[in-house]
């Protein structure tokens, strides 16, 4: 019996649904944008937050760069441009014996040479560095291989190009097998590195040649210092202690210029990447703000038109009432309109919101982080809050008395 009498409601509901063709639209368009925006908003900043991640990642998170001072003073006076040689091999040394948390280190040199293929010559950064360099970085070839440890240890004269610049010089073709002139020496082309882009130090690694320490320190520069040191922490939670163990050594090594400055600095990316994580997330609570904002005004919308609604019809639900209605039957009968609207706008909302939200995620580069059981979730937490709102306007139908009902006009 209480079967039959609920199916009999629930097909007056589908009727009257049907019936009020304004209405439902209204409901179904405003629970929609309202899932639709907590959906892709959420999705949106989960997706720019990995992104964000991912980039530190594979530009080497957990790594700290040492590199000698940048401006020395001589004579009271600021003294930009020198030559600084006071980074050492025996600093590493030092270094690594001093600092537990290291999980490995690579030196790094650089000069501006010129290059030639065939009739082709520019001027282009020349990286020496060892093979762990890239290990450190995350970084892997797009064709060829990457030198090794025997090659290093050989002063080899291999060469590995950036995307950039293996395009300006080969243009579509595999350079991989080729050789190019460094400063009139010839090298063997080892492979491409992947395209990489711009890094966290302000330079287009792409437009760089990479070539073994060794090699670059003996047979193109012939140097005995470093121009950089790399060293990657085995967890991010270490950073900061490894930073001040690396000062520690440094200070004991290298006595402080007269103006009290160090010869040394110490770039932590931790630092960087609390800074990046910080501003998103403070741009994340705006962004989820407005998107609870958005499901307010949606919840609030779909509660002042099934509010409406019951009181447009009053005459109903006298009638209703006067031919032995219950007040569950009305309360159940409008609540039923409402969530009918509410389920399909909120089963739109999805689907719209998966939409923009991979598009968004496409023109912004992100990755698409969005799953069913996360969208399935904010979905049924949505229809729970419209369903709470289509309540309190069912309310209204049942208190409405059937003589007064008949009255109205």
């Amino acid at each position: 019996m209480i079967a039959l009498r609920t199916r009999q409601i629930l097909q007056i509901s589908i009727r009257n649904f049907l019936r009020f063709r304004l209405q439902a639209a209204l409901i179904v368009i405003a629970s929609m944008t309202g899932t639709a925006g907590v959906l892709v908003s959420a999705g949106y900043a989960a997706s720019g937050r990995q992104k964000i991640l991912d980039q530190f990642t594979r530009l080497g998170a957990n790594v700290l760069v040492l590199t000698p001072q940048q401006s020395r003073s001589v004579g009271g006076r600021a003294r930009t441009g020198a030559l600084i040689t006071t980074l050492i091999p025996a600093d590493r040394k030092a270094i690594e014996l001093s600092v537990s948390s290291l999980a490995s280190s690579s030196p790094t040199v650089s000069a501006v040479l010129r290059i030639r293929v065939g009739d082709l010559t520019k001027n282009t950064t020349i990286v020496g560095c060892e093979p762990v360099y890239f290990t450190i970085k995350h970084w892997t070839a797009g064709s060829g291989e990457i030198f090794d440890v025997n090659a290093d240890r050989r002063q080899s004269r291999v060469a590995l190009l950036g995307w950039t610049v293996a395009r300006d010089l080969f243009g579509a073709a595999d350079p991989t097998g080729e050789f190019i002139s460094i400063n009139r020496v010839p090298f063997h082309v080892a492979g491409v590195m992947r395209e990489r882009g711009q890094g966290l130090d302000a330079s287009n690694e792409d437009e760089q040649i990479y070539v073994p320490l060794g090699t670059a320190m003996h047979r193109l520069e012939n140097l005995d210092y470093y121009a950089s040191i790399l060293f990657e922490v085995d967890d991010s939670s270490h950073m900061d202690a490894a930073a001040t163990q690396i000062t520690e050594v440094m200070e004991q090594r290298h006595r402080r210029l007269a103006s009290g400055e160090p010869d040394y600095q110490i770039q932590n990316r931790k630092s960087l990447i609390d800074t990046q994580l910080a501003s998103f997330a403070r741009l994340t609570f705006l962004i989820r703000w407005v998107a609870s904002s958005a499901l307010a005004v949606s919840m609030l919308g779909v509660f002042a038109v099934t509010w409406i609604g019951v009181r447009n019809r009053t005459r109903e639900v006298g009638t209703r009432r006067a031919l032995g209605a219950t007040r569950a039957d009305i309360l159940f009968q409008f609540f039923a309109e409402g969530s009918f609207g509410a389920v399909l706008g909120c089963s739109a909302g999805v689907a719209s919101g998966y939409l923009a939200l991979r598009y968004l995620d496409l023109r912004a580069g992100q990755p698409f982080l969005l799953s069913t059981t996360d969208a399935l979730l904010e979905a049924a937490v949505s229809m729970a809050f419209f369903a709470m709102f289509t309540l309190a306007s069912a309310i209204r139908g049942i208190r409405i008395e059937p003589v007064r009902a008949l009255r109205t006009e």
